[in-house]
């Protein structure tokens, strides 16, 4: 059985639910493969098409791109909606001999209870009849007066007559460069657009991080979310440091995170050391002077310190 890292990430051309899964190797040639996903747990382990069971079990994956020595699978809804954000889980190609150990990332989940299926509208509701009701006639107006008409002056001769030729001439070409002058003015781009614009330009997740500000302080935490996230899958530092300190008890942000997560916060402080990120060390190491001092504080329960603050960083 060989060992192998992997890479796990969410599948962003899918709507919601699915994962991609990157083997570093060659997996044959087979359109779908059967994963075994297991967890740490003494009663259910072991990953099914029904859930979490006490039984060995495997769930399908689909074989959607082939490289030179690697392989991406991806896994829908069934699986991702089963697995929570950060679970260390052990994943095996079923029949291939290989295995690798991931954190699972976060992954937009299913909206519950939607089935993919377009519900039938509600039928219109009956017209009620028109109701006619009769009016008098309103009577007939008088006849209208006729005024006098004034006498016809003859008009003086004026050598500015020409001014009423070129008059109208003058506006004709005000109103023309008013309309050029509006045409280049240019049009603000949205939120949506501009995210859909980067997924497809922004290849080291630089612009994608400052969309991310510019959605989270316009209220779009959506769209903030996704921004941020899709920048750290494509290696940008800031982008995750961000994300750890949203989840950091000492600078948690309840509008960019769900809750604080201390140990989500210390994983990505410890990657972001070990890739050479000097600003992570020090916010690791008050992370877990917080932790030592407040280990009553159920936001502390199950923190890992064993492996984020024993030993040196340096």
């Amino acid at each position: 059985m060989t060992q192998l890292p992997l890479k796990v990430t969410e599948d962003d051309s899918q709507l919601f639910g699915h994962a991609l899964i990157v083997f570093p190797q060659d997996l044959g040639s087979s359109r779908r493969l059967r994963l075994s996903i297991t967890r740490k747990s003494a009663d259910t382990p072991y990953l099914g098409d029904g859930g979490w069971q006490a039984r060995p079990a495997t769930v399908g994956a689909e074989v959607v791109n082939r490289t030179a020595g690697a392989t991406t699978l991806s896994v829908g809804p069934e699986v991702c909606d089963r697995i929570p954000i950060d679970l260390q889980v052990k994943i095996e190609v079923d029949g291939q001999n290989v295995w690798g150990n991931a954190f699972w990332p976060p992954v937009t989940p299913q909206p519950g209870g939607w089935s993919q299926e377009l519900t039938t509208p509600p039928a219109a509701l009956p017209r009620l009849p028109e109701r006619i009701i009769d009016l008098p006639e309103p009577p007939a107006p008088p006849p209208p007066i006729k005024a006098p008409e004034p006498p016809i002056v003859p008009k003086p001769k004026s050598r500015w007559r020409y001014l009423y030729f070129l008059l109208p001439l003058a506006l004709l070409v005000a109103a023309a460069g008013a309309y050029g002058a509006y045409k280049l003015i240019p049009v603000p781009e949205t939120l949506q657009a501009r995210f859909e614009r980067l997924k497809r330009t922004d290849t080291d997740g630089h612009e994608l991080f400052a969309l991310s500000g510019d959605a989270y302080r316009q209220g779009n935490g959506g769209i903030g979310l996704q921004a941020i996230n899709l920048a750290m899958d494509r290696g940008n530092q800031d982008a995750k440091l961000q994300i750890a300190r949203n989840y950091d008890p000492n600078s948690f942000d309840p509008s960019r995170a769900d809750r604080p997560d201390a140990n989500k916060a210390a994983r990505f402080y410890f990657e972001l050391v070990v890739e050479g990120k000097s600003e992570a060390r020090s916010l690791l190491r008050s992370l877990c002077a917080k932790a030592a001092s407040s280990s009553q504080d159920p936001v502390f329960n199950g923190f890992l310190t064993n492996t984020y603050c024993e030993g040196t960083l340096e």
